[in-house]
């Protein structure tokens, strides 16, 4: 029964004894008033009287004091049930629909338009604190962010907008004030929070957007926040970036170079370059195959302008089988080598990675087992159960998988147990590193150690010059890369490299 129906019913037989009491005052008064009975009885119908209104009275202040008091509590549950609803339970933030519903509040009307900003802040590299402490720690975290965020942004409204991302309203529009208390959370962040005696420090990205300046109503100034938080991403995580009018030229320069690129997969305009892997005694073991756009115009165009492009779209996966029926076609130009090939993290997000080269080993006749399929770290350690499972059935048609650029992030070497690799590729900041930095030296024989145990191959990546080759090779690396062997080079050229190299190597790596 409601609160409403309780009381209705509640008051209803209070207000039935309250009506009997006043008909019982009313006959005992008009005895007594008409002289229908004797003075003695006309006296005791005037103290009936008075009595039954005095009881009356006295029932209808219990009938106001009870319907306030269930008023009262109905108005308490309906508070619980707004902050239920309203609040997140385990960071303390505004959910979601509230938290949209205040935006749009404090962005007012058509008529009435006032200032506001928009900061979105992302906790970076969050699934790989929860496979390295535990969810336990990932939940403290998130309520340590909020926390944090409402003592730097006190006048602020602060929601949970995603698993690991959160907004702020602030009610002004002073850019500068607002980059000010965002490096402010950075600097919070990055001093950590304690977890079993040990300080984690924490890294955050965060967008800011301003109305009405940069956009007058909710979507819109979300999606233009979000635009900051992904250029605050792409930077390399962990600062703040302001929204600006370029952003959305850079937005449209990437369509550009979507249609561009769309049409140079058709035109014949992409090239696979051929970098050396080398063992220990210096012959070619393997080669790294690595795209190139050949533009009409622009000239030779570094994957690292057209991939991340590439990446938000399926354009990765038309790329991604372009570059494998290129290897495919190639590989018979070096005869005992594999060829190693790059994946995207965003192909292995879908299934038809492993139907695809399914279909092109089987059209070319080729086998699985002449090649290495690479991943870099990133990809690695933000893995799902679905991109494990799919690189389990890349291995198990016997691709080689190879865990590219390690070191470079929160891969720790645990990693490389449960990981379905062959081989670690060192990132190259650690092996220019190994002449002067005792932390280098420590890290590359340790990892070759473990390596060794678990039967995976170290390669030495950025190796430039002799000394960097003896001590990679004296720290226990069995593979090496680098302008020292060779720089990439088109197929050809790369293939009378292979021949003048002598006998190749059988396949071991």
């Amino acid at each position: 029964m409601s609160i409403l129906a309780t009381i209705k019913d509640h008051s209803g037989r209070i207000y039935r004894g309250i009506q009997a009491l006043l008909v019982a005052s009313i006959a005992a008064t008009a005895i007594a008033a008409f002289g229908l009975t004797e003075n003695g009885s006309r006296a005791t119908a005037l103290a009936m009287s008075m009595m039954a209104t005095s009881l009356a009275l006295l029932v209808l202040m219990y009938m106001r004091s009870s319907v306030v008091q269930r008023l009262q509590s109905a108005a308490d549950a309906e508070a619980e049930k707004h902050r239920f609803l309203g609040i997140d339970a385990m960071t303390g933030a505004m959910t979601r629909r509230y938290f949209l519903e205040a935006l749009s509040d404090r962005l007012g009307t058509l008529r009435n338009r006032r200032q506001a900003s928009l900061v979105l802040i992302d906790l970076d590299h969050f699934k790989q604190l929860n496979d390295t402490f535990g969810h336990q720690f990932g939940d403290l975290a998130l309520a340590y962010l909020v926390k944090e965020a409402e003592r730097i942004f006190a006048d602020g409204i602060i929601g949970r907008l995603g698993g690991d991302e959160f907004g702020v309203i602030v009610p002004h529009g002073d850019a500068a004030a607002i980059s000010k208390d965002a490096r402010r959370l950075l600097d919070a962040m990055r001093a950590g929070k304690r977890h079993e005696g040990k300080i984690i420090p924490l890294s955050i990205s965060l967008g800011v957007a301003l109305a009405p300046l940069h956009a007058s109503n909710p979507t819109e100034l979300m999606l233009l926040a979000d635009l900051a938080l992904y250029e605050s991403k792409a930077a390399g995580r962990g600062r703040v970036t302001v929204f600006d009018e370029e952003m959305l030229s850079d937005k449209r320069y990437r369509r550009l170079v979507e249609r561009e690129l769309r049409a140079a997969i058709y035109l014949g305009e992409l090239e696979l370059h051929y970098q050396p892997i080398v063992g220990t005694e210096g012959s070619i073991d393997a080669l790294e195959g690595l795209i190139r756009w050949r533009h009409p115009v622009r000239g030779l165009i570094s994957p690292a302008e057209f991939i991340p492009i590439a990446e938000r779209s399926t354009l990765i996966d038309m790329i991604g089988e372009w570059v494998f029926k290129r290897a495919c076609a190639d590989i018979g130009h070096f005869p005992g080598r594999r060829i190693s090939i790059n994946v995207s993290g965003e192909q292995l997000k879908r299934d038809e990675i492993v139907t695809m080269c399914e279909r092109i080993l089987r059209d070319t006749g080729r086998s699985a087992s002449g090649f290495i399929i690479e991943i870099t770290e990133t990809v690695a350690t933000a893995a799902t159960p679905e991109i494990l499972r799919r690189l389990e059935a890349l291995r198990g048609l016997g691709f080689h998988i190879a865990l590219d650029d390690f070191g470079t992030g929160h891969c720790g070497f645990n990693y490389l147990k449960t990981l379905p690799i062959d081989s670690v590729k060192i990132d190259r900041s650690y092996i220019r590193s190994l002449a002067h930095d005792q932390v280098a030296q420590i890290f590359v024989s340790a990892l070759a150690q473990i390596a060794r145990i678990q039967d995976i191959t170290i390669v030495a990546e950025g190796v430039e010059t002799s000394e960097e080759f003896t001590l990679a090779r004296t720290a226990g690396c069995g593979r090496f890369q680098g302008y020292f062997f060779g720089k990439p080079a088109p197929r050809d050229k790369t293939s009378a490299l292979c021949a003048a190299d002598g006998e190749p190597l059988a396949l071991s790596a």
